[in-house]
């Protein structure tokens, strides 16, 4: 079969033909080994050197981009940088409220302090042309005509570091980036640092004149030490300002800041910082060569001539702390000896406790590191004093005439003398401690005065914010009747037997009442055992309710700063025999949410702190929480109403305001302690020993007469204008008690006094109101209290508690028993017209002036 894809062209004839004979091949000529050894040698290196030529273009191009981004981002640093971040200096201020001779308040500075960075800010006016001159010549030759690097001199500087060709007296930095230096605060040793530098300072050029940098720059370089700026150079190294100074004594201070360590003129270093030893370092010295050779620089720029030149290499110098200096110039002396030794005033010492634990607590710092902080960091501190009570509280406590003044008799005083023991009966010196503090409801405090007599040295003890002191009975409000309140486990008129129900450690019944009273065993209602301080029944709560969660309570709810071991047994939140104790300012603090319907305000007084660029860095506000409810926080403010009007705090009564407050007495009364609370602030006092063998025998309440005697006029005088009681929380009830069980009186109840209790219901609680039908019409009177009868006849005798009657008569409940629910307070006046009639059982035994001590000890045993 043909093949149809082939078809044979016209010149093919069908017959083979022999192809044309090929011309003879030529004979390749061989190469050596070596040359072909050579050959792919060079081929191999030409190859390798192509492939790197290839990757270090790459590699460039790659690198090339991020060093642009990382140049750029340093451009985008470098804008950020300002001359007023340097503005507000490294002093910190403190600022308060003062008020003006118009009667205004006005923001003020109370107290400077004077860091270990010491300036004084002088303008480029005052600064003369040879001061500049030094400066600039010997540190920035070239500074009025580049634009903030000088690319010689980094070059220069950066060979010379390696070649050593020359010795220079100048190093790579011109003065601008000196500047930025101390604007950034960065140090880094590193090309990052170098280049954000040059960046920062060409963009600083760009921005502000040379005589604004100059300015800038002589105001903040360091000379040594705590001194820095020409115009504070000045005066330490010559007793002058810096208008004043000469071309020899402007050429001193250029020569220090290449090396203030080295060149100070005040240096003076001895082998092993050993006196007796050789000097090592002598500042005044090595300062002569490196003068010599800021005269020479200002000479070589012209601004000085050959003949000056020679004339200020000689020229004498009087440094300030030479003895020729300190004899033409006694007063300079006496004068910086006055400022140093000037005392902080209280405000300001309470003002540096409080921000030094800010910063031991913001930055996480030790005491001395945060105290540092606060001293050289230009802080702006602000305080929330009340300059007028303050002024008003120290002039008060001045005299001790406002402490004991019914006792000065047998007291003698003397501002620092500790006591002694006088074998021929004279009396001993007594030097107590005393401590007031008060607060509005805000949390702010408004004075804080930290011992008696005149203030004479600076953050010393402090015993209204500083120093801790035991609290006596001022414990019992914030620990068991706080708790049990808070908690429905007790109210107004719930009853516990005046028993000393626990065993001491000496294994005899505990505790006792004031007076070491072992209580009568009678029945008594939560108001009158807080209105006469029972010790007895703030130990049955403690057994009752557990130590732990009155703890838990006092410590998370009121702020009580209790230590562990308070809770290792009923005493400490009883009785107030803490281990550590707690400071004034903190247990006044606990009191706050008793005023305040339930809320709590951490105690300050500082508001807020703004750092040198005047950034708030911390605020305070009180932080405002609800930590009871505010019904509790009613029915106990009534409770320590009722212990001012009636019980151990009735010296602390007022005639315009209504004060509710707490005292409190410990063992062999070396501490007494008041806490009062008006409508409008809190305050409490503290007076007592520094140790426990210095305590004076006085009468029980004497805390809250000085209370009285240092505040009382102020707090009945100064607000008139706001209302006289705190404000009622609607839904407590407000009623009579019954006059048989003292619980809310009802249709066939006497009434008696009246009492508070909380309205909600819960699965432990609902208001205590009185079913009975025991009332009986009042009999004539026929004895009167002073007898020993309640308020209108009966007496403790016959055991009556209503009006006459009595047990013989048939009294009320308990055939004879005198009591509400068959014990009463023998004698104690029971609920008719609110028992202590007379005001107090100390004087006379009884509640109603009298009886009832003599029968069943009464509450005249109870503790303060």
């Amino acid at each position: 079969m043909k093949n149809k894809h082939f078809e044979p062209s016209p010149e093919f004839d069908g017959n083979m033909r022999e192809a044309p004979p090929t011309s003879p091949k030529k004979k390749k000529k061989k190469h050596s080994k070596a040359f072909i050894i050579f050959k792919k040698l060079m081929t191999v290196i030409a190859t390798t050197l192509l492939s790197l030529l290839l990757v270090i273009i790459i590699t460039g191009t790659i690198v090339s981009t991020a060093m642009a981004a990382y140049v750029l981002n340093f451009m985008d640093e470098s804008t950020n940088v300002t001359l007023q971040q340097l503005e507000s200096g490294s002093d910190t201020y403190f600022y308060g409220n003062e008020t003006n001779e118009n009667g205004e308040k006005e923001l003020a500075v109370i107290h400077r302090i004077k860091s270990d960075f010491q300036r004084i800010p002088v303008s480029i006016d005052r600064i003369p042309q040879h001061v500049r001159n030094a400066f600039v010549y010997t540190e920035d030759e070239r500074f009025y005509v580049h634009d903030g690097v000088d690319y010689k001199r980094t070059f220069s500087a950066f060979l010379n570091l390696f070649l050593h060709f020359y010795d220079t007296e100048q190093g790579g930095s011109t003065i601008t980036q000196q500047l930025i230096k101390n604007l950034t605060g960065d140090n880094e040793p590193s090309p990052a640092r170098k280049i954000r530098e040059i960046f920062s300072a060409m963009q600083l050029e760009k921005t502000y004149s040379k005589d604004e940098i100059l300015e800038e720059y002589l105001n903040y370089i360091g000379f040594g030490g705590p001194v820095n700026g020409i115009q504070q150079a000045a005066i330490t190294y010559f007793g002058k300002s810096v208008d004043d100074l000469t071309i020899p004594e402007a050429a001193v201070l250029a020569a220090i800041p290449k090396s203030p360590e080295e060149y100070g003129p005040d240096v003076i270093y001895h082998r092993d910082n050993d006196p007796k030893e050789p000097v090592v370092v002598d500042g005044r010295a090595n300062n002569k060569p490196r003068q010599e050779y800021v005269l020479y620089k200002l000479y070589e720029n012209g601004a000085i001539t050959y003949d000056e030149y020679q004339e200020y290499l000689v020229t004498p110098l009087l440094f300030r702390n030479s003895e020729e200096y300190k004899k033409l110039h006694p007063e300079d002396d006496a004068k910086e000896l006055e400022e140093r030794e000037k005392a902080y005033t209280w405000v300001v010492d309470a003002t540096y406790y409080e921000a030094v634990k800010i910063f031991m607590d913001k930055y996480d710092l030790d005491y001395s590191k945060a105290m540092t902080k606060l001293q050289k960091g230009g802080y702006r501190v602000y305080t929330t004093y009340d300059d007028q009570m303050q002024k008003y509280v120290e002039e008060k406590m001045l005299s001790l005439e406002n402490f004991y003044p019914a006792y000065l008799s047998t007291i003698t005083h003397e501002v620092d003398l500790e006591p002694v023991d006088h074998p021929d009966g004279k009396p001993e010196v007594y030097t107590p401690h005393v401590g007031f503090v008060a607060m509005n409801y805000d949390g702010e405090i408004l004075c804080a005065v930290g011992n008696v007599g005149e203030k004479t040295q600076s953050l010393v003890d402090n015993y209204a914010v500083l120093n801790k002191r035991q609290v006596g009975s001022t414990i019992k409000p914030i620990s068991g009747y706080g708790y049990g309140l808070e908690n429905n486990l007790l109210h107004w008129s719930t009853t516990f037997p005046d028993s000393p129900t626990l065993t001491g450690e000496d294994g005899n019944p505990w505790p006792y009442n004031y007076g070491r009273a072992a209580g009568t065993g009678a029945q008594i209602p939560v108001w009158r055992a807080l209105q006469n301080s029972f010790n007895t029944i703030p130990a049955q709560l403690c057994a009752k309710f557990g130590v732990d969660e009155i703890y838990k309570f006092s410590t998370e709810k009121l702020g009580l700063d209790l230590v562990p071991n308070d809770k290792s047994g009923p005493s400490p939140l009883t009785l107030g025999s803490l281990h550590e104790g707690v400071t004034l300012k903190n247990l006044v603090n606990a009191y706050l949410p008793y005023g305040h319907e339930g809320i709590y305000n951490e105690a300050h007084i500082i508001s807020k702190i703004e750092d040198s660029t005047q950034q708030i860095i911390y605020q305070n506000n009180g932080n405002p929480r609800q930590v009871i409810s505010d019904e509790t926080a009613y029915v106990m403010n009534r409770l320590l109403k009722n212990v001012v009007e009636n019980g151990t705090g009735t010296a602390a009564r007022l005639t315009n305001k209504v004060v509710c407050g707490k005292t409190g007495t410990t063992e062999n009364w070396y501490d007494e302690v008041f806490v009062g609370l008006t409508p409008d602030f809190i305050s409490g006092i503290t007076t007592g020993y520094k140790y426990k063998s210095d305590s004076l025998e006085i009468p029980s309440g004497i805390s809250a007469k000085v209370w009285m005697n240092i505040i009382g006029d102020w707090a009945n005088t100064h607000y008139l204008d706001t209302p006289s009681d705190f404000e009622k929380v609607k839904s407590v009830i407000e009623m009579p008690m019954c006059t048989s069980t003292g619980l809310i009186a009802g249709a066939g109840c006497g009434k008696g006094a009246i009492g508070y209790w909380k309205s909600e219901v819960t699965d432990n609680y609902s208001p205590p109101y009185c079913q009975g039908a025991h009332y009986t019409a009042p009999a004539q009177t026929t004895t009167n209290a002073s007898t020993g009868g309640d308020t209108a006849g009966g007496g403790a005798a016959a055991g009556g508690n209503a009006a006459g009657g009595g047990a013989a008569a048939g009294g009320d409940a308990g055939a004879g028993a005198g009591g509400y629910t068959g014990g009463g307070d023998a004698g104690a006046g029971g609920y008719t017209g609110g028992g202590d009639a007379g005001g107090g059982a100390a004087g006379g035994g009884g509640d109603a002036g009298g009886g009832a001590a003599a029968v069943g000890g009464g509450d005249a045993a109870g503790g303060v």
